[in-house]
């Protein structure tokens, strides 16, 4: 009785100080650039904890402002930001988002510029998926610069093995991009389809009825939610390697591709999948190909923007400065030769004594609004360095400066 004294108390208390309970993101599925949302829909986000969060989408299907007029766009310096859930960032209103915090420093800072930005992100997405974004949407607005959001998770999620092995679905197709597949010049990957199905041919994932109860109670219950993210609730063993290891026995038998990017790797847990890219050489192959995608994205975006006269950079978040994890290193090996520079916004928070956890909430890795604050000063930096990228949509020419910051 006392047990459940507590716990009515504790639900009665998040449910009166949380301003809504349900997520509601509305999806819109495109067929040129896979899922979006819907257009002009209402948005309410939410983890539960830490930010509830009402927005709007615009009529492109995103979560930012709407954009402004393509002649608006040509005749200032515009900045296209892409990327995944950092740039789709639900968790803060629009106002604080890294693209409009960014446009209003660059006011103040450099008004003879006159930046203005526009944003394309989406959750579960990497740079293979984005280029249908750039293609779509951001090309139409001439931008003077592209500017690639990198998590550590983009290499995964460029790889439709991995992502699949993460997502706890995989594709038949090995020819077919991650999820929110993108429609790619070159024929590495297929044209979109609506989502992953579960391979033909593997039994039904079962789940024992305990952890079946303690998902559902977490799913309905605010103060089992919270209780679960200060670790008071039991935990239970992640059963992914024996599932991996059933899709990996399965693929390899239907497939020779499948069978030499598996040979000689045995997974770990799902929630650490993008552990393997710890070590710079020898990779498993399947990791390597996740690398090759990953640098496959990149030579198409460098092509897309050369041939459109914008100048590309990538905005490498402060998730990349792990100690002992070379994530940032991996980047610059990919970047570097394609000369496309880093802007490293881990960089810019050590020079004002901001840690990492600074730019995060307490219960979700997303960024807070200092972290999307942060974000838009190191590109503010660097452009101020690199004022050159304004005039390259005009002139066709465009010098980089320092690179790195």
């Amino acid at each position: 009785m006392g047990l459940a004294l507590i716990g009515a108390v504790g639900e009665a208390y998040w449910r009166l100080q949380a301003p809504f309970t349900e997520r509601h993101v509305p999806p819109h599925w495109s067929p040129t650039a896979g899922w979006l949302y819907a257009p002009n829909a209402e948005t309410r986000y939410t983890n539960g904890l830490d930010y509830w969060v009402e927005s709007r989408t615009n009529s492109l299907g995103f979560a930012d402002r709407e954009p402004i007029g393509i002649e608006r766009a040509a005749a200032s310096c515009h900045i296209a930001v892409i990327g995944d859930s950092v740039v789709e960032a639900l968790q803060v209103p629009i106002a604080a988002k890294l693209q409009v915090r960014l446009e209003e420093l660059a006011a103040r800072d450099l008004a003879h510029l006159d930046v203005t930005t526009s944003a394309f992100g989406i959750a579960d997405t990497g740079q293979v998926n984005q280029l249908a974004y750039y293609d779509e949407f951001a090309r139409h607005l001439r931008p003077a610069l592209v500017v690639l959001v990198f998590v550590p998770n983009d290499f995964i999620d460029n790889s439709p093995i991995l992502f699949g092995m993460r997502r706890g679905t995989i594709r038949n197709d090995s020819g077919t991009c991650p999820r929110r597949g993108a429609r790619m010049a070159p024929s590495r990957c297929g044209r979109p389809t609506p989502g992953p199905s579960r391979l033909a041919g593997l039994p039904p994932r079962h789940r024992p009825a305990h952890e079946r109860a303690a998902n559902w109670l977490t799913r309905v219950s605010l103060f089992a939610k919270w209780l679960d993210a200060k670790g008071a609730l039991p935990s239970f063993p992640d059963d992914a390697d024996a599932e991996r290891m059933a899709w990996m026995e399965l693929l390899s038998r239907r497939s020779p591709r499948y069978a030499a990017l598996f040979d000689g790797w045995r997974p770990t847990t799902r929630r650490h999948l993008d552990e393997f890219l710890a070590p710079m050489q020898n990779l498993p192959a399947v990791y390597a190909d996740a690398v090759d995608f990953t640098a496959f994205a990149l030579d198409q975006f460098r092509e897309r923007t050369d041939r459109d006269g914008a100048a590309l950079a990538i905005l490498a978040t402060h998730y990349f400065r792990t100690r002992g994890h070379p994530r940032f290193e991996r980047l610059a090996a990919l970047a570097e030769p394609r000369g496309i520079p880093i802007i490293d916004q881990y960089g810019h928070m050590l020079q004002l004594g901001a840690e990492r956890r600074d730019a995060r909430w307490p219960h979700d890795s997303h960024w807070n609004a200092a972290g999307h604050q942060w974000a838009a000063e190191a590109l503010l930096e660097w452009l101020k360095r690199n004022q050159g990228v304004c005039a390259r949509v005009t002139t066709g020419q465009f010098t980089p400066g320092d690179g790195h910051i």
